[in-house]
């Protein structure tokens, strides 16, 4: 916890009561500046996404894989603003990640950038990371109003002052305030929630984060980044981009991400087994990537074979064994 913007006061008086707009502190969530002349060239060799596309105006998600196409972490990126934010060329890009898998691909970038002129520096000094989100859509664009914004198009960021939005979904956005600025927002009057709040929305959304148990053990396809814009297949090579585009091309994946709920009171690990039923014999089918808890009703993100249906009975392993019921994802696979 970046505990110079969050003291613990702040943070255990959150509510995770549903609210119409709310914004919420995600301190599990870093950033990391990536300058020098070479950043894009070498950006563009290490990841799923097309660097290239960048511009003042957007951000990427994307993923960074290891040679085998597993996955060292999935992101978004975009560039920070300085002075002159039109100036791309002298302009830090800014990764944002859960802070695990932000770590791990921090130590391969350091590793192999020391061969280009790149540099790497933590943005956790610099900024801190919000969530923006709600049930109703109105009330969420007067709150970010109210934050200075214009509001942006999914896809894409606005900037205000040295802060930054990024529209991720329809109601569903990240933000990146300076420390100081942040330290003043969580003393104002605002509709301020838990992290817990803002992660079941992001499960909601069909996206996913990488918590330390899981990392190196997926390919992008298993978290159906190809269909949430993550990866480019015209773009040329890339670190474990083999393996990727062969699971396009070729098919072989037989897995991907199924959004879940259950009406209990636990809230599992990444990598908590999921048993699906056959016949009179449960058998593990599937593992827990992310799960968020919201008075009783736990939502998830699970790796499944891609051939469940709503008709299949799946359940927890877990004591109490939940039952969990398939959600539709709201994107196309």
């Amino acid at each position: 916890m970046h505990t110079s913007w969050l003291t613990a006061e702040h943070y255990a008086g959150l509510s995770t009561e549903p609210k119409q707009a709310f914004i919420a502190p995600l301190p599990a969530f870093d950033t990391l500046n990536i300058s020098g002349i070479d950043k894009i060239k070498y950006m563009q060799s290490q990841t799923t996404c097309d660097i290239q596309r960048l511009d003042d105006t957007t951000f990427l998600r994307g993923a960074h894989c290891d040679a085998k196409g597993k996955m060292w972490s999935q992101f978004h990126i975009c560039y920070a603003t300085n002075d002159n934010a039109t100036d791309t060329d002298t302009t830090p890009l800014i990764v944002i990640a859960f802070r695990d898998e932000l770590a791990a691909s921090t130590e391969q970038w350091q590793k192999f950038g020391v061969f280009s002129k790149v540099t790497f520096s933590s943005g956790q000094d610099q900024y801190a990371v919000f969530g923006i989100g709600g049930s109703d859509s109105e009330q969420v664009k007067t709150l970010i109003s109210q934050l200075g914004f214009d509001l942006p198009e999914v896809g894409q960021l606005n900037r205000h002052n040295k802060a930054l939005l990024l529209r991720l979904a329809d109601k569903h956005f990240l933000m990146l305030q300076p420390v100081n600025a942040a330290q003043q927002l969580m003393e104002q009057t605002l509709p301020l929630a838990a992290p817990n709040l803002w992660l079941a929305e992001h499960i909601r959304c069909g996206f996913s984060y990488l918590e330390q148990s899981l990392i190196g053990q997926l390919v992008p396809q298993m978290l159906n980044l190809q269909a949430i814009d993550a990866i480019s297949f015209t773009k040329g090579c890339y670190m474990g981009q083999e393996t990727v585009a062969r699971l396009k091309y070729r098919g072989g994946n037989k897995r991907a991400a199924f959004i879940l709920k259950a009406q209990t009171d636990e809230l599992p690990a990444a990598g908590t087994s999921i048993e699906l039923q056959l016949n009179e014999n449960w058998r593990r089918s599937g593992q827990v990537v992310n799960a968020a808890n919201i008075n009783n009703q736990l939502w998830l993100i699970a790796v499944l074979p891609n051939d469940i249906t709503p008709a299949d009975s799946l359940r927890l392993s877990s004591d109490n064994a939940p039952s969990l019921q398939i959600v539709p994802l709201p994107y196309s696979l």
